[in-house]
């Protein structure tokens, strides 16, 4: 494994956590690296899967199991953090197959704490401001479901057929069933109404659809394919046959954004990347953009962008001109095509790699719309939300990181909103350094802050931002000599898919990385 130099005064320990002892780069072997983390709702639709031969039992009863034992004491299912949208989800998914396959009295009791969760928890949707990965599409159907397995779901939860209507509306008929097309990944969705052969259309080379453990399946419950049942055994063959992550594989994803977190430190980019992963995401690009997983063929315009960031910090050749196919009508950029709201972290991306090539054609003119972008969606004058992560911290933090390293020339644009911005950071910070917005502090988000307030240029700081980023990486380190013991407590999951999830990989490089600034400030201080 390649060491740090020595002035990023670096711990063993940290990095070991993330790399594999013989790696060429930092973030170390693939086949080493933790990978994503199982979540309620994919092992819901594992835990729907019949026996092939006792139609009346789960073929992968460990995962029934796992529901039954792990329904938090509200009857729901889903993330440690409460977000509605993901415990509602969560709890339409298992109910089903909790109810279908359980025999015990404790089963019964478990379908009907679940279904007083709904009843008490629906009306709470509308005070989130992010949804789910095509919630719009899935709720209405994950409500049909549990209706068929008996589950008297509350009318007022299925709120969603305009939202689910629009959405359509942006989908050509072709696309449908098309595996160049996100919906792919979500389309369980269409319940009863599928075309059997439209579904085995978008199956992948794989077995996966849409590389999603639910969707493949919901397939093999309709199809009864081998191909899609070998996928599904091999995802929990990660986990001892218990859980399914949300997504897999998609291990371009998991590395490109471990080593963004690692760079916004000042982490060489020769340390984050092999030879192999240069080559790899430099044919990718030229082959039209850099999706989550060479098994995944949707390119997208945050991966996209961080590539070329880092390829061109390793003076590897890539024409950023692939980002044109990201371009939206109204001047700021989309992570996929078909999608009814922007991302500001996608956006924000984008603007870090533009804004350090001159030569880009066009370039003034984007990058002011990229600002004006910016302007317009940061919340109340304090903070961005990102529809890739339920954390402002997440978003802003990167918003920071990039907005500060601009040109002189663009900083009278991007000052004011870094001042109000990095005034938010510091007033939230709570006694013991850390931070957390749904009532509890996390390591992530305390990660986040530090990376927002420690990369401010002279002139963005206050004196005592030193201090703050100090006390910060103070509480980092106590909680990582914890965190082997307790994963979900210390790392909840906050990342946004069809459910909360966890990026393992990039939430403890989020975490070495406010680690490396804390350092660097310590020795810098004498």
């Amino acid at each position: 494994m390649s060491q740090l130099p020595a002035e990023y005064g670096m711990r063993t320990a940290p990095v070991l956590a993330l790399a594999g002892r013989h790696s060429s780069a930092l973030l170390g072997d693939p086949d080493d690296r933790p990978g994503i983390a199982g979540t309620a709702y994919d092992t819901a639709w594992l835990a729907s899967v019949p026996a092939e031969r006792r139609k009346n039992s789960a073929y992968f009863p460990s995962a029934l199991q796992w529901l039954v034992e792990h329904q938090y004491a509200d009857g729901s299912w889903g993330g440690s953090l409460c977000y509605e949208h993901d415990r509602l989800l969560c709890t339409l998914a298992a109910l089903p197959a909790v109810a279908t396959f359980g025999r015990r009295s404790a089963d019964r009791a478990c379908v009907q704490r679940g279904t007083r969760y709904l009843w008490q928890h629906a009306h709470l949707l509308k005070g989130e401001a992010m949804e789910l990965v095509g919630f719009e599409l899935l709720l209405p159907a994950l409500v049909e479901r549990a209706q068929q397995a008996g589950i008297p779901v509350p009318p007022h939860l299925n709120a969603y057929d305009r939202q689910r209507e629009e959405k359509l509306r942006l989908l050509p008929a072709a696309a449908l069933y098309s595996p160049l097309t996100t919906v792919a990944h979500s389309l369980e969705f269409l319940g009863d109404q599928a075309d059997l052969p439209g579904l085995r259309a978008s199956q992948a080379a794989n077995g996966a659809i849409g590389n999603s453990p639910a969707a493949t399946a919901y397939y093999y419950i309709r199809t009864g394919d081998a191909n899609a049942l070998a996928y599904l055994e091999e995802c929990v063959s990660r986990t001892d046959g218990v859980m399914a992550p949300v997504l897999h594989p998609c291990e371009t994803f998991e590395t490109l954004w471990a080593a963004y977190h690692l760079r916004l430190a000042g982490i060489p980019s020769q340390l984050l990347l092999s030879q192999t992963e240069r080559v790899d995401l430099r044919r990718e690009l030229a082959a039209g953009g850099v999706a989550l997983s060479p098994t995944f063929p949707i390119p997208d315009a945050d991966d996209t962008a961080v590539a070329l960031l880092l390829l061109q910090d390793l003076g590897v050749p890539a024409d950023v001109s692939v980002l044109e196919r990201f371009a939206g009508p109204d001047g700021h950029y989309v992570t996929f095509p078909f999608e009814r709201h922007s991302s500001v972290g996608v956006n924000v991306h984008v603007l870090h790699i533009l804004s350090s090539l001159p030569d880009y054609t066009r370039h003034r003119a984007v990058i002011d719309r990229l600002l004006a972008y910016l302007g317009g969606e940061q919340r109340d004058g304090l903070y961005w939300l990102d529809k890739w992560h339920i954390s402002p911290y997440y978003a802003t933090a990167h918003a920071l990181c990039v907005l500060s390293q601009l040109p002189a020339a663009l900083q009278a644009t991007a000052q004011p909103l870094i001042a109000r911005s990095a005034e938010w950071l510091r007033q939230t910070q709570n006694q013991d350094g850390s931070w957390g917005f749904f009532g509890r502090a996390t390591a992530e988000e305390t990660a986040y802050a530090v990376l927002g307030l420690a990369t401010l240029q002279a002139g963005q700081h206050s004196s005592r931002d030193r201090q703050r980023c100090l006390a910060a990486v103070r509480y980092l380190d106590t909680v990582m000599h914890t965190a082997s013991s307790s994963e979900e407590a210390c790392f909840p999951p906050m990342w946004i898919d069809k459910c909360l999830y966890r990026p393992t990989l990039v939430v403890r490089a989020a975490i070495l990385a406010a680690q490396t600034l804390g350092k660097r400030l310590r020795l810098s201080a004498g």
